[in-house]
C-alpha cells in the first residue's frame, strides 16, 4: 500500500475485480486498531493526509488526530529547522569551520544575532556515545521548548496546522450605503466592538459606529453542523445623527463629529447586558443594543481617547487626555431627551479620577489572569511607561513599568510568561521539567504593540513578576498598531499594512499577510509611474492599514465547548476580524474560500441579476477614473521633463 507509505503487501487481483479488492483491504484496515492506523498515517504527506479524511468518519477523527498533527507544526517549524540546521554543522568536516564562521559573519537579511550564534557556536557537550541517543533527545529538547500550548490550555493543532500554512483570504462586510446628489457613498465605520454568546466564546455579531452617527450590527457567527453562519449581513442599523446628535441629513456636520478625535478604543461592548458604550469626542453614550436607543450620556472634561472592555460587574474604565475615571452609573448623566451641560474641570470633579502628567492615553486593559480577586488597571499610550492603577484605591497610582516606547495597543494572553533563561536551545543545562514547571506556574502576559525610534516595538510583560521581553529588531521597520493572541501564535500590524505572526515567545516568525494584497473585484490598471503613484489609490485594499485586531475566537484558559447540544462548529473557524485606516471591516480566514461563507444558490442569482446594471455602471466609472489618472501621470511626467530642462 504505497500511498500510505508503509510496506503493506497487497494481494493481486486480476483486472477486473480490481473494486473488489480495494473493498476488501478497506475493510481489512478497518479492523486495525486505531494505535497502528495512526502509526501508518504518520508515514503520510499532508496532501494524502487530507485527503484520507474523506473515506469515512472513523478516518476523518483519526485524520485529525491531535497528536498526529501536533508534529507535522513542529517539522515545519522555525525551532526544528535550527536544529536540523545544528545538527548537519555538528557532523561536518572541522576544516570547514573557519570558512563557516567567514560566511557567517557577512552581513545578511536572512540571518539573526541568534543564528549567527548558533552557526559560530562550538560543539557541545555529547551526554551520549550513541549518535541517534543523542538526536532523539535533542529533538524531544527542541519539541518541548517549540510547543506553543500551556499545561490547562487545548489547541487544535490541525487548525493551527491550517493558519501557518493556508491561503489567506479576506471578506469584507458590506457598509451601508447612502444616496447623495451625484453617486452613492459607502458610510465608514468608526470603531468596532462585537457580542460574544455561549460558552465557547464565539463571536456572533460585530458592532460599529459610522461616521453618519448611526450603529450597525453584522452577523459574522461562524458556520457549523446546525446552521450555515451569518456571512457577515446586516442585522439592524439605528437611524442617522443617532450618536452625533445631529439631524438625519446632516451627514457632513456628523461625519466631522465622529471622526475629530480619532480614537481606536471607542467602543466597549457588554454581552451579558446587551449594552454599548460609545465614545464621541468628550461624550459617552450608552446605548441598548437590542433597540439602539440612547439610554444615557455623560459629559467627561476632555476628550475620550480610550475605553476599556466593558464585562460582567467591572465598570468601565474611561481615558481622556489628561484623566482617567471609572464610569459610574450612578454619576450625574443626562438622558437622551435632555441636552448635555456645559462644564470645565478645574481643580477635581465630582467623581474621582486619576490626573495624567502626559496627555494621550491609547489603549487600556484590565488584567484578569492572576485570579478573581485581580482588580488592575493598566493604561499606555503616548508617554513612555505603562500606569498600573488598583480599582479598589483608585486614583492612587499603584506602579508603572517603564517601557520607552509609546504604546498603541495592549491585550492579554492568560498564561504566564516563560523568560528567555528557560530556553532549552539557547540553555543546554536547563532542564526540560524546571521549563513544564514554568509554564504551569499562575500568570498572564500583556502584549503591546508599540512604536520606538521609529521602528515597531513587539513587547511581551509578565505577570506578577517577569523580565519582560523586547522585540524592537525584527518586528517591523515602522509603527506597530495593534496586537493580539491568535491561537498558539501572536499576531500584530503595522503601519505598512502587514500582519505578522510570530510565535508566543515573540520572536521567531511564522508568516506575513499584507492587507493591500487582498483581492480586489474588478480591472486593474493602476500605473506605478507619475506623481499619482502612491500606494493610496482609489482602488480598495490599496496603501490600508489595519487599526485594530479582534479574534473571532479568543484564546481561553478553558477547554472551548459547543454552544447547543449536537452542534459542532465547523474546523478552521477561528478567524479575526480587521478594522482598517479606510474605515472598512473585514474578516481574515484561512484557505481558498471566502471567510464569510457563499450564498445560496438562489441568493446568488438573485443578487446577481439586481446588480447586472449597477456593475455596469460602476465598471464605467472605474474605466473613466483610469482614463483620468493616466492623462495626470503623463502631464506629471512632461512636468518633470521640462523641470529638468531648467525652464521652470
Amino acid at each position: 500500500m504505497s500511498g500510505f507509505g508503509f510496506p503493506i503487501p497487497l494481494p493481486h487481483y486480476p483486472e477486473d475485480s480490481r473494486t473488489l479488492g480495494f473493498a476488501a483491504h478497506n475493510q481489512a484496515m478497518d479492523r486495525l486498531p486505531d494505535e497502528v492506523v495512526l502509526d501508518i498515517l504518520s508515514y503520510l504527506r499532508v496532501g494524502d493526509l487530507v485527503r484520507f479524511q474523506s473515506l469515512s468518519s472513523r478516518y476523518l477523527t483519526l485524520g485529525r488526530d491531535n497528536a498526529l498533527w501536533r508534529l507535522e507544526c513542529f517539522n515545519h517549524s522555525r525551532a526544528e529547522a535550527l536544529r536540523m540546521r545544528q545538527q548537519l554543522l555538528n557532523v561536518q568536516d572541522s576544516r570547514l569551520a573557519e570558512l563557516r564562521n567567514a560566511v557567517t559573519a557577512l552581513p545578511g537579511p536572512d540571518l539573526t544575532a541568534w543564528d549567527v550564534a548558533q552557526l559560530r557556536a562550538g560543539q557541545q557537550a555529547v551526554s551520549s556515545n550513541d549518535p541517534e541517543s543523542q538526536a532523539r533527545i535533542q529533538r524531544s529538547r527542541a519539541l518541548a521548548n517549540w510547543e506553543p500550548a500551556y499545561p490547562s490550555e487545548q489547541l487544535d493543532y490541525y487548525e493551527e496546522y491550517i493558519h501557518q500554512h493556508a491561503p489567506i483570504q479576506v471578506g469584507w462586510l458590506d457598509l451601508p450605503k447612502a444616496q447623495t446628489t451625484d453617486k452613492e457613498e459607502l458610510r465608514e465605520a468608526t470603531g468596532v466592538g462585537v457580542l460574544e454568546y455561549g460558552a465557547s466564546g464565539n463571536v456572533k455579531h460585530v458592532v460599529a459606529p459610522l461616521d453618519d452617527g448611526s450603529i450597525c450590527i453584522w452577523d459574522v457567527s461562524a458556520r457549523s453542523t446546525a446552521c450555515a453562519g451569518g456571512k457577515g449581513k446586516i442585522v439592524s442599523q439605528s437611524r442617522s445623527g443617532l450618536l452625533s446628535g445631529r439631524a438625519p441629513n446632516a451627514t457632513s456636520e456628523s461625519h466631522t463629529i465622529m471622526t475629530e478625535t480619532g480614537a481606536v478604543e471607542c467602543l466597549s461592548v457588554d454581552s451579558d447586558t446587551q449594552k454599548g458604550y460609545f465614545a464621541v469626542q468628550s461624550l459617552l453614550h450608552e446605548v441598548d443594543l437590542n433597540t439602539l436607543q440612547k439610554t444615557s450620556t455623560k459629559r467627561y472634561p476632555f476628550p475620550i481617547t480610550a475605553l476599556s472592555e466593558a464585562k460582567g460587574r467591572t465598570p468601565v474604565t474611561v481615558g481622556t487626555n489628561w484623566t482617567v475615571h471609572l464610569h459610574d452609573p450612578r454619576g450625574p448623566a443626562f438622558s437622551a431627551s435632555e441636552g448635555p451641560t456645559e462644564g470645565e474641570l478645574i481643580g477635581g470633579s465630582a467623581y474621582s479620577h486619576a490626573t495624567l502628567a502626559q496627555p494621550g492615553p491609547l489603549s487600556i486593559t484590565h488584567d484578569a489572569g492572576l485570579g478573581a480577586d485581580d482588580s488592575s488597571i493598566w493604561v499606555a499610550g503616548r508617554f513612555t511607561s505603562m500606569l498600573n492603577y488598583d480599582r479598589r484605591f483608585f486614583p492612587r497610582l499603584r506602579g508603572t513599568i517603564h517601557s520607552g516606547a509609546r504604546i498603541a495597543s495592549l491585550s492579554s494572553l492568560p498564561f504566564p510568561l516563560v523568560p528567555q533563561s528557560l530556553d532549552l536551545l539557547r540553555h543546554p543545562e536547563v532542564t526540560v521539567s524546571a521549563l513544564i514547571e514554568a509554564r504551569s506556574r499562575p500568570g498572564t502576559t500583556i502584549l503591546a504593540a508599540a512604536e520606538y525610534k521609529g521602528k515597531g516595538s513587539l513587547e511581551l510583560y509578565g505577570l506578577p513578576r517577569a523580565q519582560p521581553y523586547q522585540n524592537r529588531q525584527t518586528a517591523s521597520a515602522s509603527k506597530l498598531l495593534s496586537v493580539a493572541p491568535h491561537g498558539g501564535r501572536v499576531v500584530f500590524s503595522d503601519g505598512d499594512g502587514n500582519l505578522k505572526w510570530v510565535e508566543r515567545d515573540g520572536f521567531s516568525h511564522v508568516r506575513t499577510f499584507n492587507i493591500n494584497d487582498a483581492s480586489v473585484s474588478g480591472p486593474q490598471d493602476a500605473s506605478p509611474y507619475g506623481i499619482w503613484s502612491s500606494t493610496a489609490s482609489e482602488m480598495p485594499g490599496q496603501g490600508d492599514i489595519v487599526q485594530k485586531i479582534i479574534p473571532t475566537h479568543p484564546v481561553s484558559t478553558s477547554a472551548t465547548c459547543s454552544s447547543r447540544s449536537g452542534d459542532k462548529a465547523d474546523v478552521n473557524q477561528s478567524n479575526l476580524l480587521l478594522w482598517t485606516g479606510d474605515g472598512r471591516l473585514g474578516i481574515l480566514g484561512f484557505g481558498h474560500s471566502n471567510p464569510l461563507g457563499e450564498d445560496d444558490p438562489a441568493d446568488a442569482v438573485e443578487v446577481q441579476a439586481g446588480s447586472a446594471e449597477q456593475r455596469a455602471k460602476e465598471d464605467a466609472e472605474r474605466q473613466y477614473g483610469m482614463a483620468m489618472r493616466r492623462a495626470l501621470e503623463r502631464n506629471a511626467d512632461e512636468v518633470r521633463f521640462v523641470r529638468g530642462l531648467g525652464m521652470f
